[in-house]
Order: structure tokens, then sequence, then C-alpha cells
């Protein structure tokens, strides 16, 4: 299995995996993905894909924010949605979506690293 950065290439199973994890914004998603590579978009920043034998398999959209509470004016790398396709679920791929990330974080002078689970906040303290 590989993490890497989304291509454009990947757009429609990308649009799939958002569909999943986001189904009531489903008719948005096509104009957002084109969006994000035209580089018309804030937000996400980033995109990560884990890959097996071709077959794309989770995404991590991320973002860089400055608004989290508990973490205020501070530059957090932000998970704003992280899926893995349902037969590929508990084998450690979402993991290894967030380790890419965090180093996407880094890389980007954040400060901190966050996502959140229903309406609270969660903050990487080891970050």
């Amino acid at each position: 299995m590989r993490i890497r950065p989304i291509r454009p290439s990947d757009a429609a199973s990308w649009e799939s995996m958002r569909r999943d994890l986001w189904p009531d914004g489903a008719h948005e998603h096509a104009a957002e993905i084109s969006a994000f590579f035209a580089g018309a978009i804030d937000e996400p920043s980033g995109v990560f894909v884990a890959e097996e034998s071709g077959l794309l398999v989770g995404v991590a959209e991320l973002s860089i924010r400055d608004d989290i509470a508990g973490l205020p004016g501070k530059r957090t790398g932000y998970v704003e949605g992280l899926y893995v396709i349902p037969e590929r679920r508990g084998r450690g791929i979402a993991r290894q979506l967030l380790r890419a990330a965090k180093l996407w974080a880094r890389s980007n002078q954040c400060d901190a690293f966050a996502s959140d689970r229903g309406d609270r906040i969660i903050v990487d303290r080891r970050f």
C-alpha cells in the first residue's frame, strides 16, 4: 500500500469516496474537486490518498486553520475528512493517512494538529 498526494487522474475515485463520506453534499463534490485541481479554492489545502494495486482505498482531506478552539491563533494542520472504503477498513490505512497528514502539517509550518469527531475537537497533544 502506498500513501501519496492526490492527482487529477484520481478525481472520479475521490468523488466517489466524498459521496460516501458526505452524502448530503454529493451534488457539489465534482465542482469542488475541479476547483481544487485548478487551485481555485482554499480548502482542502492538501489531499492524500491510499493506493493498493492501482485502486484508491482511502483519502484524507486537509486544511490549515487558525480558529481551532483551545488553539487560538495557532497554525493548525486540520483533518477535514478521512475515509477508507469499507472493504479495506481495519488494516491501518487511516493511521497511515494520518501519519502523512502530520508530516504535511509539519512541512507547512503548523504548530498543532487536530480534527473533529462529532461536535468535539480532537487535538494531537504529541504533535
